[in-house]
């Protein structure tokens, strides 16, 4: 007989989820590597699964076994694969008619306040102060607003969602694959109520109670991870984050006492056994006991820890800071044992209503368009990411500015062109250490300086290029902060070296001689092609060339349009 294990949460056994997957990513040309897995203690595990052809498609896995591990990094894969967000951050090819998804609508600017209701404009503009521009798409030069339909979980409605307010506000929040369609929407909806749970406690400064030990040895698979962390020197708090009994949520704080430093996790699901065995292996996702990154000390400062960018850092890999009050054993609440053993459908039907009763409403799309159950869901004013501030502080669309100002000084040879493109990126306002390939939605190849390239050093390039040397000399001192590739630094050191030298007007006293005894001819040339102007930006490619010369961006372009012709015939056999 072959063996079937079941998990609870899961809707299908174990081998069957594996093998319909892997199957699935197969035939549609995907070959997918099992990089690493890390097994620090009994009972958790982690792997890190990339697409061989283009490695910047990768998911983790974490899970109480290795086939649970394969099986959430595989439906990882296809919660991204099947929502588009492995695509979320590039710029991507144009397209006639459709760029995320053939039933996407696309609308003018000016008519971006027809798009959403007004409950949901009084969350995402407020003030008012929002233009149409400011949804515009970061992976496209269209001037329309791309726009996904939801559906109103309440209502049934459908509302048309820009695809920027999930770039800029969402994330990967709120997205999930399953084995059924109504498993996917309550992992999503269980995450949603995770993040949002976390944030409540970092911003209000709660303390969690702790779980009691008659509760947690119910779970022997716990139990042994426990020990064995506590035989490394890691101390282990277990504790109930549902507030009082009303949100689905654990916490699983991790001591490392040789240096005073902890992690707090946090996992959901209305399952007790699963929402704390999901915490417990993501807090050591990805980490080997001798490498526990994220690790910080408690601090007593309740506006650092409330602050935008900390919360930031918990969402992003949870490194951010916790209040020392979070660790003590001052409870805000006392410990629930909460539980619920429905079926998928009511666990669904009972998280939409705990969001209802927080006043909001749960927006959600399906899509199984490669043979897997996924969901993005988005609960406007509970499942945000980063602050709706950003919106306007810093969209991510900003980098379409970017992108055109580069195109534009790549095709230009008007003699103020590099004056034109300093003064306009820099009332972009960028901070000087954002990685231009980043903003531009390039994926550069890992030979390519592009992958490094910060905001200053393009500044510093633009300065050069326009013969303004002290300019380029002060950007140059900033960059070198950001260098840590030996043969740049001492381009830069070099570079730096005869700028000071026209700065004085000592050419004669340090001739070229003088300057390859102390960097090299090939470096020293190199330096001079560029005051000379014989070479801009130290030889990178501007503008589209960038685009067309990495193959990285090449190969995940390749995918793109894979995937774009799985849903075009997707929709096609469902019309």
């Amino acid at each position: 007989m072959v063996e079937q294990t079941f998990i609870k949460g899961k809707d299908a056994c174990l081998e069957d989820s594996i093998t319909r997957m892997q199957g699935l990513l197969a035939s549609a040309g995907f070959d997918i590597e099992e990089a690493s897995w890390l097994n620090p203690v009994p009972n958790v595990y982690s792997v890190h699964i990339r697409d061989k052809q283009c490695p910047a498609l990768f998911t983790n896995g974490k899970g109480a076994s290795r086939k649970a591990t394969l099986a959430s990094a595989l439906g990882e894969f296809f919660e991204r694969l099947e929502t588009n967000y492995f695509f979320s951050d590039f710029y991507l090819d144009e397209t006639p008619d459709w760029l995320y998804f053939p039933d996407e609508k696309v609308v003018p600017c000016e008519a971006f306040k027809s798009l959403l209701p007004d409950a949901l404009w009084a969350v995402y503009d407020a003030d008012g102060d929002m233009e149409g521009e400011d949804l515009l798409s970061l992976n496209d030069a269209t001037d329309g607003i791309r726009c996904l339909p939801m559906v109103a979980a309440g209502s049934g409605e459908t509302a048309y969602f820009p695809m920027n307010l999930f770039s800029n506000l969402y994330a990967s929040n709120g997205l999930s694959a399953g084995n059924t369609p109504k498993e996917a929407l309550v992992q999503g909806l269980s995450e949603v109520f995770e993040r949002w749970v976390k944030r409540r406690i970092l911003t209000e400064n709660l303390c969690l109670p702790e779980v009691p030990e008659s509760v947690v040895m119910q779970y022997p698979n716990v139990i042994r991870a426990r020990d064995a962390l506590r035989e490394q020197g890691i101390e282990v708090s277990i504790r109930d984050a549902s507030l009082g009994g009303h949100f689905p949520v654990m916490n699983v704080t991790l001591f490392e006492q040789k240096t005073g430093r902890c992690f707090a996790s946090f996992g959901a699901h209305p399952i007790f056994e699963v929402a704390l065995e999901r915490t417990l292996t993501e807090s050591l996702q990805g980490r080997s006991l001798d490498l526990l990154d994220g690790f910080q000390l408690p601090v007593f400062d309740e506006a650092l820890v409330a602050d935008d960018e900390n919360i930031e850092n918990h969402f992003i890999d949870s490194s951010g800071l916790i209040h020392a009050r979070f660790i003590s054993h001052q409870y805000d609440f006392e410990f629930v044992a909460w539980d619920f053993e429905g079926d998928t459908q009511s666990q669904f039907d009972d998280l939409v209503a705990k969001v209802h009763q927080q006043g909001a409403e749960v927006y959600y799309a399906e899509y199984s368009h490669f043979g897997v159950p996924a969901c993005r869901i988005v609960v406007p004013g509970m499942s945000e990411v980063f602050p709706l501030h950003e919106l306007l502080d810093n969209n991510q669309n900003r980098g379409r500015a970017l992108r055109d100002e580069l195109e534009a000084l790549a095709q230009s040879d008007a003699p103020d062109r590099f004056e034109t493109a300093f003064d306009a990126i820099e009332s972009l306002g960028f901070s000087e250490h954002q990685g231009v390939a980043n903003l531009i939605g390039l994926l550069p190849d890992a030979d390519s300086y592009w992958k490094k390239l910060k905001i200053v050093e393009l500044q510093m390039w633009l300065a050069l290029a326009n013969r303004e040397y002290e300019t380029a000399y002060d950007l140059l001192q900033a960059s070198l902060y950001f260098v840590d590739e030996a043969d740049m630094f001492t381009f830069y050191k070099a570079l730096g070296f005869a700028l000071e030298i026209l700065m004085q007007g000592d050419l004669a006293a340090y001739p070229l001689p003088v300057q390859q005894q102390l960097f090299g001819k090939a470096v020293v040339e190199r330096v001079w092609r560029n005051i000379n102007g014989e070479e801009f930006f130290g030889g990178l490619p501007m503008g589209m060339a960038a685009f067309e010369c990495s193959r990285s961006h090449q190969n995940l372009l390749s995918v793109y349009q894979r995937v774009r012709a799985v849903k075009a015939e997707a929709w096609k056999l469902a019309d």
